[in-house]
């Protein structure tokens, strides 16, 4: 009898790194190093207290390395650190690179994907194929990309980690050109010529092309998809004036004997 293929639960950070790497700085704002309840930190983070929202966050920081355990209580890591605060042009690239490769899957999906990353579908049909979940694909998908997209923004690549040996690891963190000042606490996590943005969703096309929806600033997920769907729905309501008025224009000109050029 054959057996039914078990389906995987997808194990991965709900936050991109880029997310987490914007909460760490939250929690080092209000916590500096020090150890305090997850009550407060997700706090410092701004939520009102332990509940899905916060719990998802402080796993998602746990994952990345950037949290660390202080008996019953957390504190930012010495990774978080490193990125916050680098004492060399290196740490702040090789901090972001060991947090994007932390999580078991994106290390998976490093080692199967080496070098630029698959369009969409190829990574959807690779995790399916594997026994996750289609309906948790899409948010394995969305925070693995946004995570490479920082790790190559910085300078560091996402070669699997255990292919390469130390000393070959720090030299392509050195072979690219990187941001090397440190980030100032409070402002944008990107590079200085990056605005503070945060992805709500890609498509990729095979051609290379891509739709990419974005917000900024503290704007809460689901008030920026509702100004999202006003936006579109005002552009589709612009686009049928438009064409409207095409039609109408071109009949003019028809009824006027006049031929269009």
């Amino acid at each position: 009898m054959a057996l039914e293929k078990r389906v995987r639960s997808p194990n991965y950070p709900a936050l991109s790194l880029p997310d987490a790497l914007e909460r760490v700085q939250m929690i080092y704002r209000n916590q500096h190093t020090h150890a305090a309840p997850r009550e407060v930190v997700v706090k410092s983070m701004g939520y009102t207290g332990i509940n899905g929202a916060s719990a998802t966050a402080i796993s998602a920081l746990h994952k990345y390395g950037l949290l660390e355990r202080a008996g019953d209580e957390v504190k930012i890591s010495d990774r978080a650190m490193r990125y916050l605060h680098p004492n060399d042009p290196d740490e702040r690239p090789t901090a972001i690179r060991e947090a994007a490769l932390e999580p078991v899957l994106f290390q998976e999906l490093a080692e199967k994907f080496p070098g630029r990353l698959p369009n969409e579908e190829v990574l959807r049909n690779y995790l399916i194929r594997n026994g996750f979940s289609p309906g948790a694909v899409s948010g394995v998908i969305l925070a693995y990309r946004e995570t490479m997209d920082l790790v190559d923004r910085e300078g560091g690549g996402h070669e699997p980690a255990q292919s390469q040996a130390p000393s070959e690891s720090h030299h392509v963190l050195s072979a690219q050109p990187i941001n090397t000042s440190p980030p100032v606490i409070g402002g944008p996590i990107l590079s200085q010529n990056q605005t503070n943005e945060r992805s709500l969703g890609r498509h990729d096309f095979d051609d290379g092309s891509y739709v990419r929806i974005v917000t900024s600033g503290d704007l809460d997920t689901d008030e920026a998809l509702m100004w999202v769907e006003i936006l579109i729905a005002t552009k589709r309501k612009e686009l049928e004036m438009r064409t409207r008025k095409a039609t109408i224009a071109a009949k003019e000109r028809q009824n006027l004997g006049i031929e269009d050029e």
